[in-house]
């Protein structure tokens, strides 16, 4: 009889430290969900916390934690995003302004020109205004792709020194025009790589585009192999006034040393070159030695 009633005694304990813990769990429960109620609701930056530390509680809070911390990172991500896209959109509508106040008024200067040899000259610089405007939205809009996580750059087996070939051939009437005797070394090799021709392409006119428009009157390209597994290609020239670039900004949106040259210019032509570089699996890099500035691009061929 003394047995029965110790192991009643017993049950009875066991039963009721149960529903103490159950009401501590219910209300601890509650507490998460209000504390959660409340971040939502006040997007505030505040973490969980428990007062009942076994049965898995804490881990529970620390796991909302880590999820929380995860959407509160991916959030600040998106509005940097936004808020990139908004400057670039701020930023080139300004810019547009410009080509585009110009345009009418060589269009109504066009119309009244007295002869012929004043309607050409008028109609190049119309043309010229028209590129320079195509060149400020194609910025636009590959910057603002680039930004778009969900965006993949297509890789294929291509062969970079056929692309960098094709590109320097292209601007051989640009660089007679203006006067220019680039220095050109493409060592005899194909330098395979998975790329994208059309993204190599692109960053090879960024490049010449920011020397010839920022440079003086030279300019080097050069293609080689630095490693097994590594295609090196230098884009180098020099500029007027080296005190003025800051080397470790040259690559950050709407970074310009050359005020002058500012209506010209987008401001995302080297962002945008290191943006597709390394979606190609390259790094990119900048240096300034005296008045010599060179791009130094490394890809995986």
């Amino acid at each position: 009889m003394k047995t029965e009633w110790i192991l009643f005694l017993a049950a009875a304990a066991l039963a009721v430290t149960e529903a103490v813990f159950l009401v501590l769990l219910w209300r601890q429960h509650r507490i998460l969900k209000r504390q959660l109620i409340f971040i939502r609701e006040n997007d505030s930056a505040m973490r969980v916390s428990v007062n009942l530390q076994s049965f898995g509680e804490l881990a529970l809070s620390e796991e909302i934690n880590r999820v929380l911390d995860d959407v509160r990172q991916q959030k600040r991500a998106m509005h940097e995003r936004e808020k990139l896209i908004a400057d670039a959109y701020a930023n080139l509508s300004h810019d547009i302004r410009t080509p585009l106040t110009s345009l009418d008024g060589y269009v109504q200067l066009l119309r009244s020109a007295p002869d012929e040899e004043t309607k050409e000259r008028y109609t190049a610089i119309i043309e010229e205004r028209i590129g320079t405007l195509k060149d400020l939205l194609e910025d636009l809009f590959t910057f603002t792709k680039l930004k778009n996580e969900a965006y993949e750059l297509e890789l294929e087996p291509v062969s970079l020194r056929s692309i960098v070939s094709e590109t320097v051939l292209s601007y051989y009437d640009v660089w007679k025009a203006a006067g220019i005797e680039p220095e050109i070394a493409i060592a005899d090799e194909a330098f395979m790589m998975d790329g994208n021709a059309i993204a190599v392409k692109r960053i090879l006119q960024n490049i010449t585009k920011n020397a010839m428009v920022h440079g003086r009157q030279s300019l080097q390209i050069q293609l080689k192999r630095e490693d097994a597994k590594t295609a090196l290609l230098v884009i180098a020239n020099r500029v007027e006034h080296p005190e003025e670039i800051e080397i470790g900004r040259v690559f950050e949106q709407f970074y310009t040393a050359d005020r002058f040259h500012r209506q010209s210019s987008s401001g995302l032509g080297l962002a945008i070159a290191k943006e597709l570089t390394e979606r190609m699996g390259g790094t990119i890099g900048a240096t300034l030695n005296g008045d010599t500035f060179a791009i130094e691009i490394r890809l995986p061929a």
